[in-house]
């Protein structure tokens, strides 16, 4: 597909496929579709355009908030059913809630049992994966351990029960809970957990990652290559002359950042800080021409579109530099 909007559609399609598909085959639907996401995730990056990832990433942050607002929204009156079944017996309610405080245990102790030995056994059976990424300190996998909220998902696979199927209701009332409590207990103390482990060798000892500033380098250098050898003629003159100089330009910039390590940080703030300042001047000058009967409404969408663009680029920049 190369239509953006058929592409948003596409998405939400091969959702509902998924989880069609596997209650047809009587398995999980809802872990088929969080499959189904992750491998959408996943490959978006390469065959997705530039447009319908920018469309697919508006639409699906609007709809997953309504979605999981939703949710919530679903349990609440699924649980209002559940207590007048209970016959509004608050001994019945109190009487769910070892069971709830049990299953909470398990599950905080079964992902420990689960993290701890796939961060340790299979670097000691495999020689070449240890010796590429060593073992980590006992802060990292007790922090993933920690971190095992529950969250939408288990709700979603909770209500999607079948109204008849034994012991729905308690289900319902126990995932509630468990839910309830893994986001104030464990989602409360995380922060303090690992900010308490973070100076007792948190970090993983693998292979050391490239910097932004050197990630950005690496492609400035790949595009000028690219641009530079497609614009090389025959007769050794360059077809693009403007091109390669911009690219190379940016390459150069892109390099010296590395060699400065981080202390051109302020003077790239200052920069988009400025485009920002000129885009908003572009906008009042297009609207200026718009009100004014001058241009067609199809420029001023067209350019309206590319002005976005370079604002949210710019703006970006400028809130993770200040975030920073």
């Amino acid at each position: 597909m190369t239509d953006a909007r058929l592409t948003v559609v596409w998405t939400f399609l091969s959702a509902w496929a998924a989880y069609l598909l596997a209650d047809g085959l009587h398995v999980s639907g809802v872990l088929s579709t969080v499959a189904c996401g992750l491998v959408l995730g996943r490959l978006q990056h390469k065959t997705l355009s530039a447009a319908s990832r920018v469309q697919a990433l508006a639409v699906w942050s609007v709809v997953t908030f309504v979605m999981e607002a939703l949710v919530f929204v679903l349990v609440g009156l699924a649980l209002r059913g559940v207590l007048h079944r209970f016959g509004a017996d608050w001994g019945t309610v109190l009487s769910l809630l070892p069971a709830a405080a049990t299953i909470f245990a398990v599950l905080v102790l079964a992902r420990f049992a689960w993290i701890f030995p796939t961060a340790y056994i299979p670097r000691a059976l495999i020689p070449s994966l240890r010796e590429r990424d060593p073992y980590p300190s006992l802060a990292v996998p007790l922090v993933m351990s920690w971190a095992g909220m529950r969250g939408v998902v288990s709700l979603a696979a909770a209500l999607s029960l079948p109204e008849n199927f034994p012991g729905r209701d308690i289900i319902l009332f126990v995932t509630f809970c468990v839910v309830a409590a893994t986001i104030v207990v464990l989602g409360l103390t995380l922060g303090p957990v690992a900010k308490t482990l973070a100076g007792k060798d948190f970090l993983l000892h693998g292979e050391e990652t490239l910097s932004e500033e050197a990630v950005r380098a690496e492609i400035a250098r790949a595009q000028f290559d690219a641009i530079r050898a497609h614009s090389l003629g025959a007769e050794g003159k360059h077809a693009h002359p403007r091109l390669v100089e911009q690219y190379g330009h940016r390459l150069a910039i892109a390099e010296d950042h590395v060699l400065a390590k981080g202390s051109h940080g302020e003077r790239r703030l200052q920069h988009y800080r400025a485009v920002l300042i000129a885009v908003e001047a572009g906008r009042e000058k297009l609207l200026e021409l718009f009100n004014s009967a001058r241009i067609h409404d199809s420029v001023m969408h067209r350019v309206e579109g590319e002005l976005d663009q370079e604002e949210l680029y710019a703006a970006r920049v400028v809130e993770v530099m200040e975030s920073d």
